[in-house]
Protein backbone atom coordinates (compact mmCIF):
# COMPACT_ATOMS: atom_id res chain seq x y z
CA UNK A 1 0.00 0.00 0.00
CA UNK A 2 0.99 3.75 -0.87
CA UNK A 3 1.81 5.29 2.83
CA UNK A 4 -0.27 8.57 1.52
CA UNK A 5 -2.92 5.98 1.01
CA UNK A 6 -3.25 2.98 3.18
CA UNK A 7 -6.56 1.58 1.95
CA UNK A 8 -5.85 1.95 -1.89
CA UNK A 9 -3.39 -0.93 -3.40
CA UNK A 10 -2.35 1.61 -5.97
CA UNK A 11 0.43 -1.09 -7.28
CA UNK A 12 -2.81 -3.23 -8.79
CA UNK A 13 -3.61 -1.08 -11.42
CA UNK A 14 -2.21 -2.01 -15.00
CA UNK A 15 -0.11 0.56 -16.85
CA UNK A 16 -2.61 3.21 -18.48
CA UNK A 17 -1.75 1.74 -22.38
CA UNK A 18 -2.51 -1.71 -21.30
CA UNK A 19 -5.55 -1.22 -19.50
CA UNK A 20 -7.01 0.54 -22.21
CA UNK A 21 -6.39 -2.15 -24.74
CA UNK A 22 -8.24 -4.39 -22.48
CA UNK A 23 -11.73 -2.42 -21.97
CA UNK A 24 -11.45 -1.91 -25.43
CA UNK A 25 -11.69 -5.69 -25.86
CA UNK A 26 -14.43 -6.60 -23.95
CA UNK A 27 -17.68 -6.80 -25.26
CA UNK A 28 -20.71 -4.84 -24.64
CA UNK A 29 -23.88 -6.39 -22.81
CA UNK A 30 -27.16 -6.15 -25.93
CA UNK A 31 -28.68 -3.48 -23.16
CA UNK A 32 -28.77 -2.01 -19.57
CA UNK A 33 -31.63 -4.73 -19.01
CA UNK A 34 -29.53 -7.78 -19.86
CA UNK A 35 -26.75 -6.17 -18.21
CA UNK A 36 -28.58 -5.89 -14.96
CA UNK A 37 -30.11 -9.41 -15.56
CA UNK A 38 -25.84 -10.86 -15.78
CA UNK A 39 -25.59 -8.38 -12.56
CA UNK A 40 -28.17 -10.49 -11.18
CA UNK A 41 -26.52 -13.61 -11.70
CA UNK A 42 -23.12 -13.08 -10.94
CA UNK A 43 -23.67 -10.76 -7.38
CA UNK A 44 -26.77 -12.60 -6.22
CA UNK A 45 -27.49 -12.21 -2.64
CA UNK A 46 -25.24 -9.31 -2.71
CA UNK A 47 -26.89 -6.03 -1.37
CA UNK A 48 -27.11 -3.86 -4.37
CA UNK A 49 -28.18 -0.61 -3.36
CA UNK A 50 -29.39 1.11 0.06
CA UNK A 51 -31.05 4.40 0.61
CA UNK A 52 -29.27 4.70 4.29
CA UNK A 53 -31.73 7.57 5.69
CA UNK A 54 -34.96 6.24 4.78
CA UNK A 55 -36.54 4.35 7.23
CA UNK A 56 -36.48 0.60 7.96
CA UNK A 57 -39.92 0.08 7.27
CA UNK A 58 -39.35 2.06 3.68
CA UNK A 59 -39.98 -0.31 0.45
CA UNK A 60 -37.46 -0.89 -1.49
CA UNK A 61 -35.17 0.79 1.22
CA UNK A 62 -32.07 -1.83 0.75
CA UNK A 63 -32.57 -4.73 -2.49
CA UNK A 64 -29.70 -7.39 -3.68
CA UNK A 65 -28.54 -7.71 -7.14
CA UNK A 66 -31.32 -10.48 -7.58
CA UNK A 67 -33.76 -8.65 -5.90
CA UNK A 68 -33.46 -5.08 -7.96
CA UNK A 69 -33.47 -7.32 -11.10
CA UNK A 70 -36.67 -9.03 -9.95
CA UNK A 71 -37.98 -5.71 -8.78
CA UNK A 72 -37.28 -3.80 -12.07
CA UNK A 73 -38.79 -6.73 -14.53
CA UNK A 74 -41.87 -6.77 -12.19
CA UNK A 75 -42.31 -2.49 -12.69
CA UNK A 76 -41.30 -2.95 -16.06
CA UNK A 77 -44.18 -5.37 -16.54
CA UNK A 78 -46.43 -3.09 -15.27
CA UNK A 79 -45.57 -0.02 -17.05
CA UNK A 80 -46.13 -2.07 -20.00
CA UNK A 81 -49.43 -2.89 -19.13
CA UNK A 82 -50.50 0.50 -18.28
CA UNK A 83 -49.48 1.43 -21.78
CA UNK A 84 -46.01 2.78 -22.02
CA UNK A 85 -44.17 1.29 -25.00
CA UNK A 86 -40.81 1.17 -26.69
CA UNK A 87 -39.60 4.16 -28.27
CA UNK A 88 -41.99 6.19 -25.29
CA UNK A 89 -40.40 9.68 -23.79
CA UNK A 90 -40.90 9.26 -20.18
CA UNK A 91 -40.59 12.35 -18.27
CA UNK A 92 -38.85 11.38 -14.54
CA UNK A 93 -39.50 13.96 -11.82
CA UNK A 94 -38.11 12.24 -8.56
CA UNK A 95 -35.55 13.08 -6.04
CA UNK A 96 -33.51 10.48 -4.77
CA UNK A 97 -35.43 7.76 -3.43
CA UNK A 98 -35.84 4.28 -4.16
CA UNK A 99 -38.90 4.54 -6.94
CA UNK A 100 -36.20 6.56 -8.84
CA UNK A 101 -33.58 4.36 -10.21
CA UNK A 102 -36.12 1.29 -10.21
CA UNK A 103 -38.30 3.79 -12.78
CA UNK A 104 -35.02 4.40 -14.95
CA UNK A 105 -34.05 0.80 -15.37
CA UNK A 106 -37.67 -0.52 -15.70
CA UNK A 107 -37.84 2.01 -18.54
CA UNK A 108 -34.86 1.11 -20.10
CA UNK A 109 -35.88 -2.50 -19.75
CA UNK A 110 -38.90 -1.92 -21.87
CA UNK A 111 -36.99 0.12 -24.47
CA UNK A 112 -38.78 3.37 -23.20
CA UNK A 113 -36.70 6.39 -23.46
CA UNK A 114 -36.20 8.41 -19.77
CA UNK A 115 -36.22 12.51 -19.72
CA UNK A 116 -35.11 13.26 -16.65
CA UNK A 117 -36.73 16.47 -15.00
CA UNK A 118 -34.65 18.62 -12.49
CA UNK A 119 -37.28 18.48 -8.97
CA UNK A 120 -36.49 22.08 -8.18
CA UNK A 121 -38.04 23.07 -11.86
CA UNK A 122 -40.94 25.64 -12.09
CA UNK A 123 -43.75 24.87 -14.30
CA UNK A 124 -42.54 26.94 -17.01
CA UNK A 125 -39.76 25.35 -16.98
CA UNK A 126 -41.35 21.52 -16.81
CA UNK A 127 -44.18 22.16 -19.65
CA UNK A 128 -40.98 23.30 -21.80
CA UNK A 129 -39.19 19.69 -21.50
CA UNK A 130 -42.25 17.91 -21.94
CA UNK A 131 -43.26 19.60 -24.16
CA UNK A 132 -39.74 19.75 -26.50
CA UNK A 133 -38.87 15.85 -25.47
CA UNK A 134 -42.43 15.04 -26.91
CA UNK A 135 -43.11 13.28 -23.53
CA UNK A 136 -46.25 10.93 -23.84
CA UNK A 137 -45.62 10.06 -19.45
CA UNK A 138 -44.69 11.61 -16.57
CA UNK A 139 -43.82 9.82 -13.35
CA UNK A 140 -43.82 12.76 -10.47
CA UNK A 141 -43.66 13.01 -6.62
CA UNK A 142 -46.71 13.58 -5.15
CA UNK A 143 -44.64 16.63 -4.00
CA UNK A 144 -44.79 17.86 -7.24
CA UNK A 145 -48.63 17.41 -8.36
CA UNK A 146 -49.49 21.71 -7.81
CA UNK A 147 -47.16 21.86 -10.88
CA UNK A 148 -49.83 19.99 -12.87
CA UNK A 149 -52.45 22.63 -12.84
CA UNK A 150 -49.90 25.08 -14.18
CA UNK A 151 -48.35 23.11 -17.50
CA UNK A 152 -50.89 24.73 -19.85
CA UNK A 153 -50.84 23.49 -23.13
CA UNK A 154 -48.47 20.92 -22.18
CA UNK A 155 -50.55 19.06 -19.45
CA UNK A 156 -50.61 14.95 -20.51
CA UNK A 157 -54.09 13.15 -19.81
CA UNK A 158 -54.41 12.08 -16.32
CA UNK A 159 -53.97 8.69 -16.33
CA UNK A 160 -50.37 9.63 -18.15
CA UNK A 161 -49.20 11.09 -14.63
CA UNK A 162 -47.53 8.44 -12.60
CA UNK A 163 -47.67 9.61 -8.90
CA UNK A 164 -44.96 8.53 -6.19
CA UNK A 165 -45.05 9.17 -3.09
CA UNK A 166 -48.70 8.93 -1.91
CA UNK A 167 -51.32 7.07 -3.45
CA UNK A 168 -53.77 8.93 -5.52
CA UNK A 169 -57.16 7.57 -6.58
CA UNK A 170 -58.05 7.70 -10.37
CA UNK A 171 -57.35 9.56 -12.75
CA UNK A 172 -53.71 10.05 -11.86
CA UNK A 173 -52.13 6.41 -11.82
CA UNK A 174 -50.71 5.34 -8.81
CA UNK A 175 -46.91 3.92 -9.18
CA UNK A 176 -47.13 1.17 -6.45
CA UNK A 177 -50.31 -0.20 -7.34
CA UNK A 178 -48.44 -0.35 -11.08
CA UNK A 179 -45.53 -2.22 -9.74
CA UNK A 180 -47.65 -4.55 -8.11
CA UNK A 181 -49.88 -5.31 -11.18
CA UNK A 182 -46.58 -6.36 -12.55
CA UNK A 183 -45.86 -10.00 -13.59
CA UNK A 184 -42.97 -11.46 -12.00
CA UNK A 185 -39.96 -12.54 -14.84
CA UNK A 186 -41.51 -10.77 -17.22
CA UNK A 187 -38.94 -10.22 -20.90
CA UNK A 188 -40.20 -7.28 -22.76
CA UNK A 189 -41.58 -8.46 -26.28
CA UNK A 190 -39.38 -5.75 -28.21
CA UNK A 191 -35.36 -5.61 -26.92
CA UNK A 192 -34.10 -2.30 -27.11
CA UNK A 193 -30.82 -2.71 -28.89
CA UNK A 194 -27.58 -0.99 -27.80
CA UNK A 195 -27.47 1.96 -30.30
CA UNK A 196 -31.52 2.74 -28.70
CA UNK A 197 -32.02 6.10 -27.15
CA UNK A 198 -32.06 5.40 -23.18
CA UNK A 199 -31.89 9.13 -22.13
CA UNK A 200 -32.65 12.41 -23.27
CA UNK A 201 -30.93 14.88 -20.92
CA UNK A 202 -31.62 18.43 -20.85
CA UNK A 203 -28.59 20.61 -20.14
CA UNK A 204 -28.11 24.49 -20.52
CA UNK A 205 -25.95 25.66 -23.27
CA UNK A 206 -25.30 29.19 -24.84
CA UNK A 207 -28.57 29.18 -26.94
CA UNK A 208 -30.88 29.95 -23.99
CA UNK A 209 -33.37 27.10 -23.07
CA UNK A 210 -32.04 23.63 -22.35
CA UNK A 211 -31.43 21.15 -24.88
CA UNK A 212 -32.39 17.28 -25.03
CA UNK A 213 -29.10 15.49 -25.59
CA UNK A 214 -29.86 12.10 -27.05
CA UNK A 215 -27.74 9.28 -25.33
CA UNK A 216 -27.84 5.26 -26.10
CA UNK A 217 -27.30 2.46 -24.26
CA UNK A 218 -23.76 2.45 -25.21
CA UNK A 219 -23.67 5.85 -23.90
CA UNK A 220 -24.06 4.46 -20.52
CA UNK A 221 -21.78 1.30 -20.92
CA UNK A 222 -19.31 3.59 -22.20
CA UNK A 223 -19.15 6.21 -19.55
CA UNK A 224 -19.51 3.12 -16.56
CA UNK A 225 -16.36 1.23 -18.75
CA UNK A 226 -14.11 4.16 -18.59
CA UNK A 227 -15.28 5.76 -14.92
CA UNK A 228 -14.72 2.10 -13.47
CA UNK A 229 -11.47 1.55 -15.39
CA UNK A 230 -8.87 1.85 -12.62
CA UNK A 231 -11.34 1.47 -9.77
CA UNK A 232 -12.22 -2.11 -10.35
CA UNK A 233 -8.45 -2.98 -9.63
CA UNK A 234 -8.80 -1.83 -6.33
CA UNK A 235 -10.86 -3.88 -4.83
CA UNK A 236 -14.25 -1.70 -4.11
CA UNK A 237 -17.14 -3.32 -2.50
CA UNK A 238 -19.07 -0.18 -1.31
CA UNK A 239 -20.25 3.02 -3.32
CA UNK A 240 -21.75 6.25 -1.95
CA UNK A 241 -24.32 8.29 -4.11
CA UNK A 242 -25.23 11.77 -3.35
CA UNK A 243 -25.82 13.43 -6.54
CA UNK A 244 -29.57 13.38 -7.69
CA UNK A 245 -30.54 10.70 -10.30
CA UNK A 246 -32.09 13.70 -12.53
CA UNK A 247 -28.10 15.02 -13.24
CA UNK A 248 -26.05 12.35 -15.43
CA UNK A 249 -23.57 12.36 -12.32
CA UNK A 250 -25.97 10.25 -10.43
CA UNK A 251 -27.21 7.85 -13.15
CA UNK A 252 -23.49 7.45 -14.03
CA UNK A 253 -22.21 7.21 -10.39
CA UNK A 254 -24.99 4.06 -10.04
CA UNK A 255 -24.06 2.87 -12.77
CA UNK A 256 -20.54 2.68 -11.55
CA UNK A 257 -21.24 0.74 -8.62
CA UNK A 258 -23.60 -1.65 -10.46
CA UNK A 259 -20.49 -2.07 -13.19
CA UNK A 260 -18.13 -3.12 -9.72
CA UNK A 261 -20.77 -5.36 -8.13
CA UNK A 262 -20.68 -3.03 -5.30
CA UNK A 263 -23.25 -2.13 -2.99
CA UNK A 264 -24.09 1.65 -3.14
CA UNK A 265 -25.26 3.99 -0.44
CA UNK A 266 -27.77 6.40 -1.77
CA UNK A 267 -28.16 9.54 0.26
CA UNK A 268 -31.34 12.11 -0.41
CA UNK A 269 -29.70 14.79 -1.29
CA UNK A 270 -26.10 16.18 -1.86
CA UNK A 271 -24.82 18.43 1.28
CA UNK A 272 -21.24 19.63 1.65
CA UNK A 273 -21.98 18.92 5.84
CA UNK A 274 -23.39 15.74 5.80
CA UNK A 275 -21.01 14.31 2.82
CA UNK A 276 -18.32 12.99 4.72
CA UNK A 277 -20.18 11.57 7.87
CA UNK A 278 -22.44 9.73 5.43
CA UNK A 279 -19.20 8.28 3.65
CA UNK A 280 -17.88 7.37 6.93
CA UNK A 281 -20.98 5.68 8.48
CA UNK A 282 -21.52 3.68 5.32
CA UNK A 283 -18.10 2.67 4.95
CA UNK A 284 -17.65 3.85 1.59
CA UNK A 285 -14.67 3.05 -0.77
CA UNK A 286 -15.56 5.48 -3.51
CA UNK A 287 -17.59 8.21 -4.77
CA UNK A 288 -17.82 11.45 -6.68
CA UNK A 289 -17.19 14.61 -4.93
CA UNK A 290 -16.99 18.13 -5.36
CA UNK A 291 -14.63 20.55 -5.27
CA UNK A 292 -16.47 22.53 -1.88
CA UNK A 293 -16.72 19.38 -0.59
CA UNK A 294 -13.07 18.71 -0.89
CA UNK A 295 -11.98 22.46 0.28
CA UNK A 296 -13.76 21.84 3.70
CA UNK A 297 -11.50 20.36 6.95
CA UNK A 298 -12.40 17.68 7.96
CA UNK A 299 -12.90 16.40 11.78
CA UNK A 300 -10.57 14.24 12.63
CA UNK A 301 -12.99 11.55 12.84
CA UNK A 302 -13.96 11.88 9.40
CA UNK A 303 -10.34 11.61 8.64
CA UNK A 304 -10.89 8.12 9.77
CA UNK A 305 -12.93 6.84 6.79
CA UNK A 306 -12.59 3.76 4.32
CA UNK A 307 -12.21 5.60 0.78
CA UNK A 308 -9.61 4.38 -1.83
CA UNK A 309 -10.85 6.59 -4.74
CA UNK A 310 -12.59 9.55 -5.44
CA UNK A 311 -13.09 11.22 -8.35
CA UNK A 312 -13.85 15.12 -9.15
CA UNK A 313 -14.62 17.64 -11.70
CA UNK A 314 -11.79 19.85 -10.35
CA UNK A 315 -8.51 20.02 -10.87
CA UNK A 316 -5.19 21.83 -7.91
CA UNK A 317 -1.95 22.56 -7.59
CA UNK A 318 0.52 19.85 -6.96
CA UNK A 319 0.84 20.93 -3.32
CA UNK A 320 -3.00 21.64 -2.57
CA UNK A 321 -3.80 18.42 -4.17
CA UNK A 322 -1.31 16.47 -1.63
CA UNK A 323 -2.70 18.12 1.01
CA UNK A 324 -6.27 16.95 0.39
CA UNK A 325 -5.27 13.41 -0.45
CA UNK A 326 -3.35 13.49 2.84
CA UNK A 327 -6.65 14.69 4.32
CA UNK A 328 -9.21 12.33 2.60
CA UNK A 329 -6.40 9.12 2.73
CA UNK A 330 -6.99 8.57 -0.78
CA UNK A 331 -6.24 9.56 -4.06
CA UNK A 332 -8.02 12.08 -5.94
CA UNK A 333 -8.30 11.65 -10.00
CA UNK A 334 -9.76 14.43 -12.22
CA UNK A 335 -12.40 13.91 -15.02
CA UNK A 336 -13.38 15.89 -17.91
CA UNK A 337 -16.21 15.40 -20.30
CA UNK A 338 -19.70 16.90 -20.59
CA UNK A 339 -23.62 15.77 -20.82
CA UNK A 340 -22.49 14.81 -24.37
CA UNK A 341 -19.68 13.02 -24.13
CA UNK A 342 -19.70 11.09 -20.40
CA UNK A 343 -15.90 11.18 -19.87
CA UNK A 344 -13.44 12.35 -22.76
CA UNK A 345 -10.00 12.86 -20.46
CA UNK A 346 -9.38 11.59 -17.21
CA UNK A 347 -6.02 12.16 -14.94
CA UNK A 348 -4.81 8.63 -14.82
CA UNK A 349 -3.96 7.39 -11.04
CA UNK A 350 0.19 6.96 -12.32
CA UNK A 351 -0.28 10.24 -13.39
CA UNK A 352 -0.27 12.29 -10.29
CA UNK A 353 3.54 13.90 -10.26
CA UNK A 354 1.96 15.89 -13.14
CA UNK A 355 -1.35 17.79 -11.07
CA UNK A 356 -1.72 21.23 -11.83
CA UNK A 357 -4.90 23.45 -11.81
CA UNK A 358 -5.61 22.85 -15.69
CA UNK A 359 -4.12 19.13 -15.99
CA UNK A 360 -6.98 16.74 -17.29
CA UNK A 361 -5.02 13.94 -18.31
CA UNK A 362 -5.31 11.43 -21.22
CA UNK A 363 -7.78 10.44 -23.98
CA UNK A 364 -10.21 7.96 -22.21
CA UNK A 365 -10.90 4.53 -23.64
CA UNK A 366 -13.26 4.89 -26.74
CA UNK A 367 -12.53 8.79 -27.54
CA UNK A 368 -10.60 10.73 -29.38
CA UNK A 369 -9.83 14.05 -29.16
CA UNK A 370 -8.92 17.07 -31.76
CA UNK A 371 -8.11 20.56 -30.41
CA UNK A 372 -9.20 22.50 -33.34
CA UNK A 373 -9.34 25.87 -34.31
CA UNK A 374 -11.99 28.15 -35.38
CA UNK A 375 -12.59 26.83 -38.79
CA UNK A 376 -12.27 22.86 -37.56
CA UNK A 377 -8.71 22.42 -38.24
CA UNK A 378 -6.37 21.19 -35.45
CA UNK A 379 -3.95 22.56 -33.69
CA UNK A 380 -0.44 21.90 -33.37
CA UNK A 381 0.48 20.80 -29.96
CA UNK A 382 0.84 23.33 -27.58
CA UNK A 383 -1.38 25.97 -28.83
CA UNK A 384 -4.74 26.42 -27.44
CA UNK A 385 -7.92 25.29 -29.48
CA UNK A 386 -11.43 24.38 -28.97
CA UNK A 387 -11.58 20.27 -27.11
CA UNK A 388 -13.47 18.46 -29.73
CA UNK A 389 -14.53 14.75 -29.02
CA UNK A 390 -15.74 12.23 -31.09
CA UNK A 391 -15.96 8.10 -30.69
CA UNK A 392 -18.94 5.55 -29.89
CA UNK A 393 -21.64 6.07 -27.84
CA UNK A 394 -21.10 10.14 -27.31
CA UNK A 395 -24.45 11.89 -27.80
CA UNK A 396 -26.76 11.52 -30.67
CA UNK A 397 -27.05 15.01 -31.34
CA UNK A 398 -29.78 17.44 -29.53
CA UNK A 399 -33.38 16.10 -30.01
CA UNK A 400 -35.39 18.31 -32.48
CA UNK A 401 -32.41 21.06 -32.48
CA UNK A 402 -31.47 20.88 -35.87
CA UNK A 403 -29.60 24.24 -35.81
CA UNK A 404 -27.60 23.22 -32.79
CA UNK A 405 -26.46 20.19 -33.85
CA UNK A 406 -25.16 22.25 -37.10
CA UNK A 407 -23.33 24.81 -34.77
CA UNK A 408 -21.73 22.07 -32.53
CA UNK A 409 -20.35 19.91 -34.58
CA UNK A 410 -17.15 20.26 -36.63
CA UNK A 411 -17.70 17.11 -39.18
CA UNK A 412 -18.16 14.24 -36.80
CA UNK A 413 -16.43 16.22 -34.47
CA UNK A 414 -18.66 17.47 -31.08
CA UNK A 415 -17.76 20.91 -30.37
CA UNK A 416 -17.52 21.12 -26.29
CA UNK A 417 -16.84 25.13 -26.06
CA UNK A 418 -14.22 24.59 -23.61
CA UNK A 419 -10.57 25.77 -24.48
CA UNK A 420 -7.53 23.25 -24.43
CA UNK A 421 -3.99 22.46 -25.05
CA UNK A 422 -2.40 19.08 -25.49
CA UNK A 423 1.37 19.64 -24.36
CA UNK A 424 4.42 18.20 -25.51
CA UNK A 425 4.20 15.12 -24.08
CA UNK A 426 0.68 13.96 -25.33
CA UNK A 427 -1.09 15.33 -21.91
CA UNK A 428 -4.39 17.61 -21.78
CA UNK A 429 -4.96 20.93 -20.11
CA UNK A 430 -8.49 22.28 -19.24
CA UNK A 431 -8.14 26.68 -19.92
CA UNK A 432 -11.50 27.67 -19.32
CA UNK A 433 -15.21 27.74 -21.47
CA UNK A 434 -16.25 29.78 -24.38
CA UNK A 435 -19.48 29.53 -23.85
CA UNK A 436 -22.14 31.21 -21.49
CA UNK A 437 -22.40 29.34 -18.92
CA UNK A 438 -22.37 30.33 -15.63
CA UNK A 439 -21.07 27.22 -13.30
CA UNK A 440 -22.69 27.49 -9.46
CA UNK A 441 -22.94 24.51 -6.88
CA UNK A 442 -22.11 22.48 -9.89
CA UNK A 443 -25.18 23.38 -11.81
CA UNK A 444 -24.93 24.76 -14.99
CA UNK A 445 -26.84 27.66 -15.92
CA UNK A 446 -27.48 29.25 -19.26
CA UNK A 447 -27.29 32.84 -19.01
CA UNK A 448 -29.45 33.34 -21.84
CA UNK A 449 -32.00 31.28 -20.39
CA UNK A 450 -32.27 33.83 -17.37
CA UNK A 451 -31.67 36.86 -19.36
CA UNK A 452 -34.67 36.12 -21.41
CA UNK A 453 -37.06 35.52 -18.28
CA UNK A 454 -36.14 38.83 -17.29
CA UNK A 455 -37.07 40.34 -20.04
CA UNK A 456 -40.16 39.39 -19.43
CA UNK A 457 -40.67 41.38 -16.58
CA UNK A 458 -41.84 44.47 -17.62
CA UNK A 459 -39.41 47.58 -16.96
CA UNK A 460 -36.78 45.76 -18.25
CA UNK A 461 -35.07 46.95 -21.13
CA UNK A 462 -31.36 45.07 -21.91
CA UNK A 463 -29.76 42.51 -19.08
CA UNK A 464 -26.41 40.56 -19.03
CA UNK A 465 -26.17 37.48 -17.07
CA UNK A 466 -22.59 36.82 -15.97
CA UNK A 467 -20.56 34.96 -13.70
CA UNK A 468 -18.59 36.13 -10.63
CA UNK A 469 -15.90 34.23 -9.28
CA UNK A 470 -16.52 32.73 -5.42
CA UNK A 471 -14.36 30.80 -3.36
CA UNK A 472 -17.37 28.42 -2.07
CA UNK A 473 -19.47 28.10 -5.23
CA UNK A 474 -17.21 28.23 -8.08
CA UNK A 475 -19.48 31.12 -9.33
CA UNK A 476 -22.37 32.76 -8.70
CA UNK A 477 -24.94 34.47 -10.72
CA UNK A 478 -24.81 38.45 -11.57
CA UNK A 479 -27.40 40.00 -13.89
CA UNK A 480 -26.80 43.84 -14.72
CA UNK A 481 -29.90 45.32 -15.53
CA UNK A 482 -30.91 48.49 -17.53
CA UNK A 483 -34.54 49.65 -16.67
CA UNK A 484 -36.82 51.52 -19.53
CA UNK A 485 -36.43 55.16 -19.96
CA UNK A 486 -37.56 57.12 -16.83
CA UNK A 487 -37.63 54.37 -14.58
CA UNK A 488 -35.21 54.36 -11.79
CA UNK A 489 -34.33 50.98 -8.72
CA UNK A 490 -37.03 52.19 -6.80
CA UNK A 491 -39.38 51.78 -9.66
CA UNK A 492 -38.41 48.06 -9.87
CA UNK A 493 -36.50 47.07 -7.09
CA UNK A 494 -34.32 43.88 -6.43
CA UNK A 495 -37.36 42.54 -3.92
CA UNK A 496 -39.36 42.41 -7.60
CA UNK A 497 -36.41 40.86 -9.90
CA UNK A 498 -35.98 38.27 -7.45
CA UNK A 499 -39.93 37.30 -7.49
CA UNK A 500 -40.25 37.41 -11.05
CA UNK A 501 -37.31 35.02 -11.47
CA UNK A 502 -38.39 32.60 -8.68
CA UNK A 503 -41.44 32.04 -10.05
CA UNK A 504 -40.17 31.23 -13.40
CA UNK A 505 -36.56 29.67 -12.77
CA UNK A 506 -35.91 26.72 -9.88
CA UNK A 507 -33.83 28.09 -7.40
CA UNK A 508 -30.28 27.59 -8.67
CA UNK A 509 -30.92 30.15 -11.49
CA UNK A 510 -32.25 32.81 -9.24
CA UNK A 511 -29.38 35.76 -9.62
CA UNK A 512 -27.48 36.24 -6.14
CA UNK A 513 -26.27 39.77 -7.53
CA UNK A 514 -28.54 42.67 -9.41
CA UNK A 515 -26.72 45.54 -10.59
CA UNK A 516 -28.74 48.46 -11.70
CA UNK A 517 -26.63 50.16 -15.29
CA UNK A 518 -27.84 52.89 -17.22
CA UNK A 519 -26.49 50.95 -20.28
CA UNK A 520 -24.42 48.03 -20.95
CA UNK A 521 -21.45 47.65 -23.74
CA UNK A 522 -22.35 46.91 -27.23
CA UNK A 523 -20.70 45.50 -30.15
CA UNK A 524 -21.19 46.72 -34.09
CA UNK A 525 -24.09 44.50 -34.42
CA UNK A 526 -25.94 45.73 -31.32
CA UNK A 527 -24.80 42.25 -29.11
CA UNK A 528 -23.53 42.90 -25.45
CA UNK A 529 -20.74 42.28 -24.40
CA UNK A 530 -20.19 40.50 -21.81
CA UNK A 531 -16.73 39.78 -21.53
CA UNK A 532 -16.04 43.71 -20.82
CA UNK A 533 -18.71 43.46 -17.81
CA UNK A 534 -16.53 40.39 -16.38
CA UNK A 535 -13.05 42.23 -16.43
CA UNK A 536 -14.45 46.17 -15.88
CA UNK A 537 -13.39 45.62 -11.92
CA UNK A 538 -11.80 43.52 -9.87
CA UNK A 539 -14.83 43.13 -7.01
CA UNK A 540 -17.82 42.36 -9.87
CA UNK A 541 -19.67 42.52 -6.59
CA UNK A 542 -19.10 46.18 -5.98
CA UNK A 543 -22.27 48.18 -6.95
CA UNK A 544 -24.26 45.20 -6.92
CA UNK A 545 -27.62 44.12 -4.29
CA UNK A 546 -26.20 40.93 -2.84
CA UNK A 547 -29.66 38.69 -2.49
CA UNK A 548 -28.45 36.27 0.24
CA UNK A 549 -27.02 38.93 2.22
CA UNK A 550 -29.53 41.90 1.52
CA UNK A 551 -27.23 44.24 1.40
CA UNK A 552 -26.11 46.60 -1.36
CA UNK A 553 -22.05 46.07 -1.65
Amino acid sequence: MNQMYPNTPVSAVPPTEALHRLIASEPFPANIGTFLADAAKTFSDKTALVFFEEPESTPDRALSYAALDARVARLASGFHKHGIRKGDHVGVMLPNVPPCPLTWLALLRLGAVMVPVNVRYTARELAYVLKDSDAKWLVMHADYLPLVGELGDARLPDRHFIVVGQPVAAPFADWRAILDSGEAGFTPPLQPALDDLATIQYTSGTTGFPKGVMLAHRHWFTFAKIGTAELRWLGIERTFLAHPFYYMAGQAVFLFGLHLGATISIAPQLSIRRFMPWMRETRSQYTLVTNAILKQQLSPEDQRNDARFLHVSAAYTREVQEGIERQFGAPVRNLYGMTENGIAIYVPLAAGERLSPDFIGVVAPFREVMLADADGKPVPDGEIGEICVRGPGILQGYYKKPEANKASYFGDWHRSGDRGLRDKDGYYHFLGRMKDVIRRNNENISGIEVETVLLGLKGIERVAAIPVPDDRKGEELKVCVVLNSGLTKDDLPPDAIIAHCEKNLATFKVPRFIEYRGELPLTASDKIEKHKLVKERADLRVGAYDREDKVWR
